[in-house]
């Protein structure tokens, strides 16, 4: 995923799907610097920093 596109799902009302090494996480933050999110597993709330490069966007949720 793009970084500008990451800002555009971590900024928006609705929810996306985004997925990482196969398994759905949330966008917890972004940084703009190092070009990477905090994220967090959905499956067992697990947190780490990935390089926003890795995330695939997935379906609109709401």
């Amino acid at each position: 995923m793009k970084y500008e596109r990451a800002e555009e799902i971590y900024n928006s009302p609705s929810n996306y799907e985004v997925i990482y090494d196969g398994q759905v996480v949330w966008i917890n933050s972004l940084n703009p610097h190092k070009k990477y999110a905090n994220i967090k597993f959905l499956h067992d709330n697990a947190i780490m920093d990935v390089p926003v490069g890795l995330l695939i966007e997935g379906k609109k949720l709401s």
